[in-house]
């Protein structure tokens, strides 16, 4: 069995093992040595879960507003799982996205230059249901 490595929630830098042993605690003040950021965080926890309304899946955690910077949640156990993940705009963001119009046979789409997030959401959901745009008929 080989024994898990943890990665910052941020940036992904390996995080030094002796902070994930058995009995060992991250503290409120731990923070990644090569971006700086918090590790006592939700994002680095277990039971981090951003698909649930609270964000985590314990069910006695108390609600946390900054899911992104330490806080006093004594529940909190390292997850070997963290890492970067996606964020609006993020490059996982992006990836996810091109996997799944190739998954379609479709062409990623690509904002027009000064379109909002909403104007483009509007675009491809008026070319899903076959609507023209307007002014193109």
């Amino acid at each position: 069995m080989t024994e898990a490595s943890f990665s910052c929630w941020r940036c992904g830098a390996v995080l030094p093992p002796a902070w994930f042993a058995p009995g060992a605690r991250i503290g409120r003040e731990s923070r990644c040595s090569s971006c700086e950021a918090d590790l006592k965080v939700c994002r680095q926890c277990r039971y981090h879960d951003p698909a649930l309304r609270t964000g985590c899946r314990h069910d006695e955690a108390e609600p946390v507003p900054d899911r992104e910077r330490a806080n006093f949640c004594e529940l909190f156990e390292p997850s070997s799982l963290a890492g970067p993940g996606p964020g609006p705009g993020g490059g996982d963001d992006r990836r996810a996205r091109a996997a799944l119009a190739a998954l379609f046979g479709e062409k990623e789409s690509t904002p027009a230059l000064g379109e909002s997030d909403e104007e483009r959401a509007r675009r491809e959901l008026d070319r899903l249901f076959g609507i023209e745009p307007k002014g193109s008929g």
